[in-house]
């Protein structure tokens, strides 16, 4: 995951250069792509721990800075499904 968030402010700093190659963006691409199924895997997790250990709606919704309706609404839809590969990549480490 380093590696792939040094790759991804590497290629942030070429695009702010504006000396980026159509393979440096790719490689951002990719790399980016890669990182946000892993944040996603690890806020997902977070978000099913957090329910599991009582975690209040009210407290979610601050921490994901939306109301508490859609906080609930979000996280109900999670725990409807089961864990994805990234949220147990998160929680394993697999």
């Amino acid at each position: 995951m380093a590696m792939r968030l040094g790759a991804v402010l590497h290629g942030l700093a070429q695009l702010r250069a504006g000396s980026a190659s159509t393979e440096d963006l790719a490689t951002t691409v990719l790399m980016s792509d890669g990182l946000m199924n892993r944040l996603e895997g690890i806020r997902d997790a977070a978000v099913r721990q957090h329910a599991a250990r009582g975690g209040s709606y009210g407290e979610l919704a601050s921490s994901m800075s939306v109301t508490r309706a859609t906080a609930q609404s979000r996280r109900d839809t999670l725990l409807k499904k089961d864990p994805s590969e990234m949220e147990r990549w998160a929680t394993d480490g697999d």
